[in-house]
């Protein structure tokens, strides 16, 4: 699954705006001629009419809340893969910082070498936290807001198909003036479950969000092993 996701979201959006003015032009053909005795009926239905059209417009202003939602799982997925990459090397580096497996005392002496053996074991703490406490962390997250936003795709498009069948089956029950009253609440029916289908997907990927912002923040507090004492200074400058 990739960007074609989020176009088919977009198509489904579409198609949603011309069933919805396929409905309303049946609805103004049947409106065009009323036989007489049945002015009641039409006075109902606008009513009902009326309910239903500030319904979509509540849909409309869901998708406007969703639509800033959408993401790119697919660039997540990527950096995923490349902190997962990153993790495994860096740590291996790690056991070139203990001096047994230096060549510090035998290419290099004098007090400038001490010193310098003598930062080996934080420098090699803070290669191994990369794996430890970045990679393996950083990684994951990632990866679970990727997840959460191809679910939410999911969930979306499920909601505006289901949303799409219940207009289609108010088209259907458009056949005459006397059927017109048992249109809008179908279109009520239909608008509201995928209102509250896209509120829930929001919840959701708000909360895999959430998580891995708790992750990232982690992270960012825990930096004792990246300090510049870790590192000689000729490598921070």
């Amino acid at each position: 699954m990739g960007p074609e996701a989020v176009d088919r979201i977009m198509d489904l959006l579409d198609e949603v705006d011309e069933k919805v003015q396929a409905l309303t032009d049946k609805v103004n053909d049947i409106l065009s001629w009323v036989p007489w005795g049945l002015g009641w009926v039409v006075d109902k239905f606008k009513d009902l009419w009326a309910a239903a059209m500030d319904k979509l417009g509540e849909f409309w202003d869901k998708v406007k809340e969703f639509i800033s939602y959408i993401g790119a799982p697919w660039d997540l997925d990527s950096a995923k893969q490349e902190w997962i990459e990153l993790g495994s090397p860096v740590a291996a580096r790690a056991t070139e910082a203990d001096r047994s497996q230096s060549a510090v005392d035998t290419e290099w002496k004098g007090q400038a070498a001490d010193r310098y053996a003598m930062s080996l074991g934080a420098q090699g703490k803070a290669l191994t936290a990369v794996q430890g406490k970045l990679s393996s962390v950083i990684g994951p997250a990632l990866g679970s807001v990727s997840t959460a936003l191809y679910i939410f795709y999911g969930a979306v498009a499920v909601a505006i198909v289901a949303m799409i069948v219940g207009i289609v089956t108010a088209t259907g029950e458009a056949v005459s003036i006397l059927g017109l009253p048992a249109v809008p609440p179908t279109v009520i029916v239909a608008v509201a479950t995928a209102i509250l289908a896209l509120g829930t997907a929001v919840m959701n990927l708000r909360g895999a969000a959430s998580g891995a912002n708790t992750e990232f923040l982690k992270v960012a507090n825990e930096t004792g092993d990246f300090g510049t004492d870790n590192w000689p200074r000729a490598v921070v400058g």
